[in-house]
């Protein structure tokens, strides 16, 4: 889910910055995030999008409806309200 909101907000031009790995070095299971989805991660992280839970971001798990209302709503805030 995190590589498609990353390159839907790149789509719409939403998104001027580029996350790289180095932005996902705090976290500890940086290593189960897939070669492709490096990039769209961080980004969302460098722009706060998402945040992780802990030290963890759980690339392989699934959004809660939760998580996905928090990422909906920081979209909204940070780019559609302005």
């Amino acid at each position: 889910m995190m590589v498609l909101v990353a390159r839907a907000l790149k789509a719409a031009k939403k998104i001027s910055v580029t996350g790289t790995a180095e932005d996902l070095s705090s976290f500890t299971d940086v290593s189960q995030v897939a070669g492709y989805a490096v990039e769209s991660v961080a980004t969302l992280i460098k722009e706060g999008i998402i945040q992780g839970s802990g030290n963890m971001i759980n690339p392989k798990g699934n959004a809660t409806r939760a998580e996905t209302a928090v990422m909906i709503y920081r979209i909204y805030n940070k780019y559609i309200a302005e």
